[in-house]
C-alpha cells in the first residue's frame, strides 16, 4: 500500500470483557495515529511505544493480550492492519499462525497420555515408535520422550528441507520419522540444547501411536474443545474471514503480501508449527494452565481435562540450559524458563540484529533471607514462520499473561520486544531501569537492512575472477537426493545454463550462476526474497552448491544449508530418472510471487 510513511497505525484498546467499543479520541503520534479506548490505563500508556515499534519494525500489524494476575483485568489490543489491501484492522478475535507457540500444545497432548497412562516421559523413543532408528547408536537406543520436548537430543535442525520459496511445504507429514533418522548428531544426546522442529513434529507420530488418534483429532478432543477455544484450529481456515494476512515489509516499509502458512493437521510440521489462534483464545488457554499447574488438589485440572499438577509441573521444569554459558535460564518443555533480571527472547530472531539482549527485570529483585535477592520468575515462548511472528510471557507468581500476535515477518522480532516491554511494565520495573524498546527496534532494523547489503558485498568478494567447472557442464544435470531420498534438487541444464527446482517443482525453480571452481550461486537479493515468501536467509553459504565427484565415482552436490552443520549436506545424483512422488496438497491461498531472477553468468569448460 505505499510507502512506509503513507501508512497509518491505530490502536484498538479494551479492558475486561468489554465488547462494544466507546471511543475517546485520536491520539496523534508523529505521522501515525492511535486509537485509544476508555479504561485501559496499561494500554494506553503501552500503546505509543507498541506503535512506535511495529513501525521501524516494518510490521503490517500486531494483536495484544495482557491478563494482569493482580487485578484479573483483561486487556486487548489491535494496531495496523490484518489486511492491509483490504485496510481492516485486528482485533482479540483476529486469527493468527502462532508458529512454535504450537509445540505447547503438542507438549501439553503428550503429558494428557502420560496422565492417561498411555506414555511416560521417560520412554525411549524406540519402545514408542516401531523401526525408530539412528545412526548414533545412542539417539537410537537411549533417546526419550523428554529429550525430544526438551531440544536436548543434539540433533540438526534441517529447517531448509522442509520449506524454501513460498508457503509450500516440500516434505509430506509420513516423511519426519526418516528425516529424524538421520539427523546429524551437533552436540552429544543430554549434553545441550538445539532447538529441533522435527523433534517436535515426530511427537505427533508418538500421539498418533499411543492414542489411536491423528495429531489434530487430539489436540481438538483433548485440548480445543474442552477448553473451549472457539477460535483455535489445527486445520486451515477456508471460510474464515477475522484472519490476518502475513507481510514483509522492503527497504523503505512497502509490504508484500506473502499469504498464509498452511501448516496443518495431518501436513509436515504439525507437531511444531500446526496452530491459528487468537489472543482471546491463548489468554483462556495459558490461564487455564496456571489454574490447573497451581491448584495442589487437582479440581482445576479435572475441571477442565488438563493433566494432574504432578504431571503437568514436569513441563515448567528446568530440562536443559538454553546457554551453557549463562546461568539461570533453561527449557522445560514448550517453555524457555528465566530468574530475572536476564536476557529474554532466546527462542526469537532479535539476538542476529543486537550487540547483546537486553537485562530484562533490572530493579524488581526481592529478598528472600541471608542477604540475597531474587527477581521473578518467567515463562516465555517465540514463534516465527513466513508472515507471522508471535510471542508469551507468564509471570506464574502473580498470574500474568502477556500474548503478541503479529502478521508480519518484519525487520526484527517486533513481536518479542512488545512482549519483554510489557514485562516490565507489569512488574513494575523502576524506570530508570526499564529498556528502551523502541531504540533496541530502530537499531535492530537497521542492521536487518544493512545485512542484506552486507550479504551482497560480501558474495562479491568472494566470486572468483575466472569460474570454471573441471567437466563438462552438461554432467551436472540431474536429480540429487539426500540418504532417505524424501528431498532432492533437480538440477537442470538448457542452452549452456543451469537452473534448479527444490523436489522438482516449477515453483521451487531459480537459476545457478557460476561462482568458482565447479561451484556455483544462486543469490536473491532483499527485494528477490521477499517476492518469494522466503525466511531472509542472510548467510552467503545459503546461496551456494558445490558439485564434485567421490571416491566411488558418485556426482555429488554438497549444500551447507544448516550453520550447525558446517561441512554441509551431501546430496547424491540418481542414476535414474525420479520417480513421481505425491505430495501433501496445499490451499491456493498465497499471493506469493514467482518471478524469476535475473539472467545469469556464462562460464567455460576447461576441459579437463
Amino acid at each position: 500500500m505505499g510507502k512506509r510513511r503513507g501508512r497509518r497505525w491505530a490502536a484498538t484498546c479494551g479492558l475486561g470483557e468489554i465488547v462494544s467499543r466507546s471511543w475517546r479520541k485520536l491520539l496523534h503520534l508523529g505521522l501515525y495515529k492511535v486509537q485509544s479506548v476508555t479504561g485501559s490505563t496499561l494500554l494506553s500508556e503501552l500503546s505509543p511505544s507498541i506503535v512506535d515499534i511495529l513501525r521501524v519494525s516494518g510490521a503490517a500489524g500486531a494483536s495484544v493480550g495482557i491478563l494482569d494476575g493482580r487485578t484479573k483485568e483483561i486487556h486487548f489490543a489491535g494496531y495496523g492492519r490484518r489486511d492491509n489491501e483490504e485496510g481492516q484492522t485486528p482485533d482479540e478475535y483476529t486469527l493468527y499462525h502462532l508458529a512454535s507457540l504450537s509445540k505447547f500444545f503438542t507438549a501439553l497432548a503428550i503429558a494428557l497420555l502420560v496422565s492417561d497412562g498411555k506414555l511416560s516421559y521417560d520412554s525411549t523413543m524406540r519402545s514408542l515408535l516401531p523401526g525408530f532408528h539412528h545412526a548414533d547408536k545412542v539417539i537410537s537406543s537411549d533417546s526419550t520422550l523428554m529429550d525430544f520436548l526438551s531440544h536436548r537430543t543434539g540433533l540438526a535442525s534441517k529447517n531448509a528441507l522442509w520449506q524454501q520459496d513460498g508457503h509450500e511445504l516440500l516434505l509430506g507429514a509420513n516423511d519426519t520419522p526418516s528425516m529424524v533418522s538421520y539427523l546429524e548428531t551437533v552436540h552429544p544426546l543430554g549434553k545441550q540444547w538445539l532447538y529441533n522442529n522435527f523433534g517436535y513434529d515426530i511427537l505427533a507420530h508418538v500421539i498418533k501411536q499411543a492414542s489411536g488418534l491423528s495429531w489434530g483429532e487430539f489436540v481438538e478432543e483433548r485440548i480445543i474443545k474442552p477448553l473451549k477455544l472457539h477460535d483455535t484450529t489445527t486445520e486451515v481456515p477456508t471460510r474464515r474471514t477475522n484472519y490476518a494476512w502475513g507481510y514483509m515489509p522492503g527497504p523503505t516499509g512497502e509490504l508484500t503480501n506473502v499469504g498464509r502458512p498452511v501448516i496443518a493437521a495431518g501436513t509436515s510440521q504439525q507437531g511444531s508449527n500446526g496452530i491459528k489462534s487468537t489472543t482471546r483464545d491463548l489468554l483462556t488457554f495459558y490461564s487455564a494452565i496456571l489454574s490447573a499447574r497451581q491448584d495442589k488438589t487437582g479440581s482445576a485440572a479435572r475441571a477442565r481435562g488438563l493433566p494432574p499438577p504432578a504431571v503437568l509441573k514436569s513441563l515448567f521444569e528446568p530440562q536443559i540450559p538454553l546457554n551453557q554459558d549463562q546461568d539461570g535460564q533453561w527449557y522445560g518443555a514448550g517453555w524457555a524458563i528465566a530468574e530475572l533480571p536476564a536476557p529474554l527472547g532466546s527462542i526469537g530472531t532479535n539476538a542476529m540484529f543486537v550487540d547483546q539482549m537486553p537485562l530484562v527485570g533490572r530493579g524488581c529483585e526481592r529478598s528472600v533471607g541471608d542477604g540475597k535477592q531474587r527477581g521473578p520468575t518467567v515463562w516465555y515462548h517465540n514463534g516465527s514462520l513466513v508472515g507471522f511472528f508471535s510471542s508469551v510471557y507468564i509471570l506464574p507468581e502473580d498470574g500474568t499473561i502477556i500474548v503478541v500476535l503479529v502478521n508480519s515477518i518484519p525487520k526484527n522480532d517486533a513481536a518479542d520486544w512488545i512482549g519483554q516491554l510489557a514485562v516490565e511494565r507489569m512488574l513494575g520495573c523502576p524506570s530508570v531501569t526499564r529498556n528502551d524498546y523502541v531504540s533496541l527496534a530502530r537499531k535492530s532494523a537497521a542492521r536487518y537492512d544493512r545485512m542484506w547489503k552486507t550479504l551482497l558485498r560480501d558474495f562479491e568478494a568472494g566470486r572468483a575472477r575466472e569460474p570454471r567447472l573441471t567437466r563438462p557442464v552438461s554432467d551436472l544435470a540431474g536429480c540429487y537426493y539426500n540418504k532417505p531420498r524424501n528431498f532432492y534438487i533437480k538440477v537442470l541444464y538448457e542452452n549452456n545454463s543451469l537452473s534448479f527446482c527444490f523436489q522438482g517443482r516449477s515453483s521451487q525453480y531459480h537459476k545457478l550462476e557460476p561462482y568458482g571452481v565447479d561451484t556455483f550461486s544462486w543469490l536473491l537479493t532483499e527485494a528477490q526474497s521477499r517476492k518469494k515468501g522466503r525466511w531472509p536467509d542472510l548467510d552467503i553459504a545459503t546461496y551456494l552448491f558445490y558439485f564434485a565427484v567421490d571416491m566411488d565415482q558418485n556426482h555429488t552436490l554438497r549444500w551447507k544449508h544448516d550453520p550447525d552443520v558446517p561441512d554441509g549436506e551431501v546430496f547424491t545424483k540418481s542414476k535414474e530418472s525420479p520417480s513421481m512422488r505425491k505430495h501433501d496438497p496445499y490451499p491456493p491461498n498465497s499471493k506469493v510471487s514467482t518471478e524469476p531472477e535475473k539472467e545469469p553468468l556464462r562460464w567455460t569448460h576447461d576441459g579437463l
